[in-house]
């Protein structure tokens, strides 16, 4: 029997979705103190397009400085009208802060505030640890910032001088820009580009004077590691990140292209890294001897070659900053652990935490994953995440969900993921894969998701993970196997209850692909929508038709609750609305809820409520055994 009623392990909307959070952790010049943003929400009132005031729930931020050797933050600006966090200038005396408007420079000694330019700046979707080298950047003789604008389908890196007065474009391109990093003299910026594509991309070499550009790499697969490029101290060498060896790995090079040679090999993916500040070492992190995507921190001497672990924290442990004085701030998080700044000693391996962010309450609702490898009949293997609930007890039994997550190119991370755990903490088994598609397991693992594999490997791969659930002596499977998921789980989804009607008792599919000729022409992300299906949906009439959900509509058996956004423009509203209307001509058991003014995601706290309790509400009629004390439909509401 539980000790305790799982109501005490309830996890709130807030903990499940908060928007609170601390990022952007920028050191000073001088080592005493870092900048970083504080996130908070707030709900403001809005007048919409009739003329009626309604809530609207919105992310601000602020800014704050915290010392290095331990106090409590203070704040430098409380306007919430930050987006970005600031970037200290060479001189340690300002900071250029990325607002809602444009740039400003903030001199930190008498509070001053200026915008030195007017528009809206481009951020790259880069992965944690690497965010700083797509902010604006301040040349080290701290004269210009490099900014980039983003204009479709154009990106363009401009130059500002410090006092605003110079603005200039240096150069533009039909695509993006993943990151920039200037010289240590200020005369070139090294730029890693994206083509229009998403898939193939650059590292270039641009000279400021003159605005001459030379590429010394091409680069692959971006979608796997955004690949990133820095300059070394000397000026002459480049180091950067690549997936050409089929894993995210560090090389090094002299900015003309010549001398390319590997720093890091391995069948793992070696990820963010930070240059020492001599020059001669890069503290890195990588997933080699770590559990399911978290990382640690590593030591590689440019000199010799030679590694050291520095840590062995659970989780992931990002390099964040390396002061002069010996000690190396990173970004650690884990399962029970939202993130925060941490410290460690190079002199004696001392570590200490800075910043406590996750409330010793919710730690205690939260339980960290098993790791499992399902291996299936050719030899493929999978990597899951098994989360049981918090007041898990082996002689119970507990009905069981097969959780499917986005991408298809992303992770199910030994990390944060408090979703799986309030799903969990409903009375669950939850398995999450990394099916086929997936990152963090080799480029042909990714790529395993492209083409014909596209429904077929990935689909293969999340029967498994039900099959294996089966296995398991504490799942109850009196009332059958739960499948749901969001985006391109929810797609999964779908095509389980249409392709393998008999493998799953219910449904909750949120966001997803149901009709790729829809799909693909409508989506505002058409180059990843064309490397999935092989080609554009004309070229491939018959995969599009084969892989759409909408095909084999009628072979639906399980009960079913579909959610979406109707401002959805990653996966366009218009072909879950067919399929809704197409469901209801048969006989199929399905629940729907549409949410107006909603994207891809929702962002409304009050309709992020409302899908977690129409899932817990249908699970748990679907799932949960019933028994004399509880209606299982009870504070349904009446689904529209």
């Amino acid at each position: 029997m539980t000790t305790k009623q799982p109501s005490e392990y309830n996890l709130s909307t807030k903990d499940v979705y908060s928007r609170q959070s601390i990022y952007g952790f920028q050191l000073a010049p001088n080592c005493d103190k870092f900048s970083f943003v504080s996130q908070y929400d707030k709900r403001t009132t809005e007048v919409n397009a009739s003329g009626h005031p309604r809530m609207k729930d919105s992310a601000l931020a602020d800014l704050f400085l915290l010392p290095t050797k331990g106090g409590f933050p203070q704040p430098i600006t409380s306007s919430g009208d930050i987006n970005a966090p600031a970037v200290w200038a060479p001189d340690g005396n300002n900071l250029a802060i990325k607002s809602q408007g444009g740039l400003d420079v903030l001199d930190v000694l008498n509070g001053q505030r200026k915008t030195i330019f007017k528009g809206e700046l481009y951020e790259p979707p880069v992965d944690l640890g690497d965010e700083y080298l797509g902010y604006p950047r301040w040349s080290p003789d701290g004269f210009w910032l490099a900014i980039v604008t983003f204009d479709p389908p154009k990106s363009t890196l401009r130059l500002v001088s410090k006092d605003g007065h110079t603005s200039r474009e240096l150069f533009s391109l039909d695509g993006y820009f993943i990151s920039w990093d200037w010289s240590p003299d200020s005369k070139k910026i090294l730029l890693v580009t994206r083509s229009e594509d998403g898939w193939v991309g650059d590292i270039r070499v641009v000279d400021v004077s003159s605005g001459d550009i030379s590429i010394f790499w091409a680069e692959e697969n971006y979608e796997y590691k955004k690949p990133v490029a820095i300059w070394a101290l000397q000026g002459d060498k480049i180091i950067f990140r690549s997936n050409r060896s089929g894993w995210s790995k560090l090389w090094r090079a002299s900015f003309d292209g010549s001398q390319i040679q590997p720093l890091t090999v391995g069948g793992w993916d070696d990820a963010a890294f930070r240059l020492s500040p001599d020059g001669k070492e890069i503290v890195f992190a990588s997933q080699q001897n770590q559990r399911m995507g978290g990382s640690d921190l590593w030591l590689l001497s440019l000199e010799n070659g030679e590694q050291k672990r520095l840590t062995s924290q659970d989780g992931a442990n990002i390099p964040i900053a390396w002061s002069t004085d010996g000690q190396i701030y990173y970004w650690h998080s884990s399962p029970t652990e939202r993130g925060d700044l941490w410290t460690i000693s190079l002199s004696d391996r001392q570590v200490g935490q800075l910043t406590y962010s996750t409330s010793l309450e919710l730690r205690s609702k939260l339980r960290a994953p098993e790791e499992v490898t399902i291996t299936e009949d050719d030899g493929t293997k999978i990597p899951c995440l098994v989360y049981l609930p918090a007041y898990f007890q082996e002689e119970q039994r507990y009905p069981a969900i097969v959780w499917i997550r986005g991408g298809p190119t992303g992770i199910c991370r030994y990390d944060f993921a408090p979703y799986y755990n309030w799903l969990a903490n409903q009375g669950y088994v939850v398995i999450t894969p990394n099916y086929r598609g997936s990152v963090g397991f080799g480029v042909s693992h990714m790529k395993a998701v492209s083409g014909d594999g596209l429904g077929k490997n990935d689909l293969k791969d999340v029967l498994a993970a039900g099959e294996y659930l089966k296995s398991l002596s504490y799942v109850d499977l009196s009332r059958g196997i739960g499948v749901g998921g969001r985006s391109w789980g929810g797609y999964l989804t779908l095509m389980a209850i249409t392709h393998a009607p008999e493998k799953f008792s219910c449904a909750v599919a949120g966001a997803a692909i149901a009709d790729w000729r829809i799909q693909q022409s409508q989506t505002e992300v058409r180059y990843y929508d064309r490397w999935l299906i092989g080609g554009w949906v004309y070229e491939q009439a018959q995969r599009a038709v084969e892989r759409s959900p909408i095909s084999n509509l009628d072979q639906i058996k399980a009960p079913l609750f579909v959610f979406h956004g109707e401002e959805d423009r990653d996966v366009p509203f218009a072909q879950i609305e067919n399929f809704v209307k197409k469901a209801q001509q048969v006989d199929i058991q399905l629940e729907y809820k549409f949410y107006t003014g909603e994207g891809h995601s929702n962002k409304k706290q009050e309709n992020q409520t409302d899908v977690l309790e129409r899932t817990k509400v249908f699970f748990r009629r679907h799932l949960q055994p019933w028994d004399f004390r509880d209606n299982p439909s009870s504070g349904q509401v009446q689904y529209i």
